[in-house]
């Protein structure tokens, strides 16, 4: 069977991931196999859902190994109160329709270096200053 074969439309992605986690916690990975979208995909909407107080993640360490994961469960924490970020998303209008955008720094976020390696300031001379 294809991936594409099992895909859920994106209209329903945010559906199936609550009945999925309803059925019993998951980690991303699980969910991704069984719904058929990237973690592109899936990791914003969880995030969404852990926003709205739909879903929480529990950390789990792995059995013989220092490695941890996360395993993703239906439903709010039992053991937290509204988180200010949750009660933040719950003050804005219209939560469902707001975008999740990443965000990339670019090259012009990193300072400006005023030192050149002594070989290539041999062949093509000092840096220039952003001053200049």
């Amino acid at each position: 069977m294809d991936r594409q074969d099992r895909r859920v439309s994106i209209e329903d992605l945010d559906v199936a991931i609550e009945e999925l986690l309803k059925a019993g916690p998951h980690s991303v990975i699980e969910v991704t196999r069984v719904l058929g979208w990237s973690t592109r995909a899936i990791c914003p909407r969880l995030e969404q859902l852990a926003l709205e107080r739909r879903a929480h993640r529990v950390r789990v360490r792995l059995p013989n190994t220092p490695t941890v994961c996360y395993r993703w469960h239906s439903g709010p924490a039992p053991d937290s109160a509204v988180a200010p970020e949750c009660a933040l998303a719950a003050a804005l209008p219209n939560a469902k329709q707001r975008a999740i955008v990443p965000f990339q720094q670019s090259v012009r976020v990193f300072p400006a270096i005023d030192r050149r390696d002594p070989l290539v300031a041999a062949l093509f001379g000092p840096a220039r200053r952003a001053s200049a």
